[in-house]
Formats: C-alpha cells, structure tokens, sequence
C-alpha cells in the first residue's frame, strides 16, 4: 500500500489516537521541521522511497515534506504489514530506506540489504545504548528513534521515590514473574548484570565477534547470589499472581515492562505508581535489555548521500523525533523527544529507566542461551545442587551449541 504524500494518510488518524491512548499519551500535529536548504542534494525530480509501519508514516509526513520543499526530492511513504520478507525479497523495487526494530540486522545483513552510514555527530543527542543497538562491527547502520526496556515499577505507597539501594526494595517486596516456574532470564537480567555479568562480551578485535562469557566469575557470583536469596523469589509466580499480591500490598514492586504501565494506572491511579531505574544487587550498574526501533539505509538506494540526509538531518533532527512520539507514542531514544514527552507517563518515566539499558543481542547465537539460561536459574533457586556447578554446566551446554 502506497500512501500519497499529503492527504492520504489521514484516514489513519483515528487508529493512531487508539495507540496514543494506550501508550497513555495524547495526539497533536507532528511537529514542523526546520532545515536550511542544501544545494548540494537538490536535485529536481528524485524520489525516496522509505517503507514503515502507519504509525511511523503518519509522524514522518511533515517531515517528508519539509524534506521535499528543501531539496526537490520527493519522499513516498510506503505502508507495509510484513517488512521483513518483503524487503528480504525485494529486488528493483527496493525502497531507499527502511524504518523497523534493530533486531532485524541480523537477516538484513546477511542477505547485504543495508549499507553503513555516518550519523555525523548526531548520536550526541540520543540514548547510547540505542545507538549502539544499530552499531556493527564498528559501523553504524541505523538511527534509532524510539526504544523499550524494563524497569522497576512501584507503588507510590510503597515507593514513592527511586530507591536508593536493592534492600530498599526487598523490604517493602520485591514481585519478578518466573512463568509459573519456567524461569524467566530476560526479567533477571538487570540483576545479573549487576554484577558484571553479561551473556556475551565482545572480541576486541572484532567487534562483530561475541564471545560466551557465562562462565566467568561475575556469572559465578550471581549464581550465588541466586542461591543465597532464593527466598526473595516465588518459584510459580505469574502476571496474574503478582497483580494480585501488588494490590494487596504484599508486594510494592515488580520488575516489568511498559505493557504493564496502563494496568497500574487502572488500579492504582495515574499518580500512584512510578517507574525506576533497577537498583544494582551485584555493586555495579543494572543494565536491562534494550530493544530499539530505527531507520536503516537499503544498500540498493538510489541516492544514498539524499537518504542518508533524509534519515540523519531530518528524520533525526529533534523536532523529526518529536514527530514521530507524537505519532508512534513509542518512547523516545532521542533525548529532546523524551523531554517532550513529559507529560506522558509511561513513555517518559520507562525512558528515563532505560538510559542504562543494552541492546538486546542480535546475533543468532542469542537464541541458544534463553532456554538453558532459564532452567538453570530455576534450578539454582531450587537448590538442586551447588550453584557453582549448575552454572558451570549451563554454561557449558551453552558453549557447545553456538560452536562455530
């Protein structure tokens, strides 16, 4: 579906005020872009073909057109349902560009569908670990312009301000969702992390190598960790469960997402809860996952130096970004669109909590470790053995099933 550059999209307004509301934000115009003009990519007649969701179409429609009436390039919007395969098997309709989640990359350049490009300064004004999301093997291929991640969420009576240390949180409970015994790896992880331990770190040669480092003392450390605080855990506890014991006050705060920020403000009020940043168990920072929507540049564009400014000077640009939340209500990676998003508070609050956050993994390797990560700290909660060897031993299943 192809969407004309002025009216068309329109007809979306109504569903776009749906996901506003929900995301708790409100709808207003996109913002105008300002840009001087630059004689250098004006060339009469050129076309930009960008392919996006209808939320991102509706926020880059002033953009796109303060992009034409700067340089003579006209920017389609083109509205897409399943970006994926179709990108992966476009051939001389390929668009110039291509706006979807970073973890993407994996498929788009194996297949060599995008190209790197210089964001020229421009990562200044965001999120890093948002930027590092689209970074490869020391080359950029995307900016990023919204992001999700989870945090600390609390009720205002229980927690009416950022806690100050992890047995602030203890004392008044402590609520993360282990999927009815399941285990749950990725709702741990900014535990873990605290402690200096990550799934993978990376070659320093080689940025685009990720080397297993499970198995190291930090990871040994958090397995003890585990093991010697299984009591602050519940074994079977779900969403369900854990709402239940919030509003009943035996717990004061869960570890979740922005998905549960509308939930909390039907039950308690818009007031009285608050998202934070995860306390450090371990002595260092806790770092969730990050995940992070962006714009990539397709390596068959035809004018890659006019995409490139498209994506960096106007799409990036802090009124672009402000744009886009306003269309999207995704929260924002740039700094200047977070700030305006103030008044709203699931987008604003989960983004402030997620400035210490790190891009989810998007190597292949990554789907190998979920489900032995997740029993093995199932197991450790159980006390089935010595943490120190159910640690060793997920680490090592892990090890043998990414071998190259």
């Amino acid at each position: 579906m192809k969407a004309t550059r002025i009216g068309a999209l329109r007809v979306i307004r109504v569903t776009i005020i749906s996901a506003l509301a929900l995301a708790g934000c409100s709808p207003s115009e996109p913002a105008a872009v300002v840009s001087e003009v630059d004689s250098e990519v004006t060339t009469q007649g050129e076309v930009l073909t960008v392919w996006l969701d209808e939320f991102e179409a509706l926020g880059l429609e002033s953009v796109a057109l303060q992009f034409e009436a700067d340089t003579g390039t006209r920017v389609d919007l083109v509205i897409k349902t399943d970006i994926v395969n179709e990108f992966l098997g476009a051939s001389d309709n390929a668009p110039d560009i291509v706006l979807g989640p970073h973890g993407l990359q994996r498929g788009f350049l194996a297949g060599g569908l995008i190209a790197p490009f210089s964001l020229e300064g421009a990562e200044t004004g965001f999120n890093s670990g948002a930027v590092q999301a689209f970074s490869h093997v020391g080359k950029q291929y995307g900016l990023p312009y919204a992001q999700e991640s989870i945090a600390l969420v609390c009720t205002e009576s229980a927690m009416p301000k950022a806690p100050e240390t992890f047995q602030d949180v203890v004392d008044v409970g402590l609520a993360i969702s282990l999927n009815d015994g399941t285990g749950d790896p990725y709702h741990l992880y900014p535990l873990q992390t605290s402690f200096g331990s990550s799934v993978f770190e990376v070659d320093p040669t080689n940025s685009g190598i990720l080397n297993l480092a499970l198995g190291n003392e930090e990871g040994l450390a958090f397995a003890n960790w585990l093991s010697k605080n299984a009591s602050l855990f519940d074994l079977e506890s779900n969403t369900a469960l854990i709402q239940q014991q919030l509003i009943d006050g035996e717990k004061g705060c869960w570890i979740t997402g922005p998905w549960s920020g509308l939930w909390f403000s039907e039950v308690f009020g818009e007031e009285g809860w608050n998202a934070y940043e995860v306390p450090s168990a371990g002595g260092q920072v806790a770092r969730p996952f990050l995940e992070v929507r962006g714009a990539m540049l397709s390596a068959r564009a035809g004018d890659p130096s006019a995409a490139t400014k498209f994506i960096v000077e106007y799409l990036g640009s802090d009124p672009g970004q402000i744009a886009m939340f306003q269309a999207t209500g995704r929260t924002p990676s740039n700094l200047k669109a977070l700030e305006s998003a103030k008044d709203f508070k699931i987008p604003y609050q989960f983004g402030l909590s997620g400035s210490s956050a790190v891009p989810r993994p998007v190597s292949s390797k990554i789907d190998s470790v979920w489900f032995p990560l997740g029993e093995a700290q199932m197991a450790i909660l159980r006390k089935d053995d010595d943490p120190n060897l159910l640690w060793r031993k997920m680490s090592d299943e892990i090890a043998e099933a990414i071998r190259d």
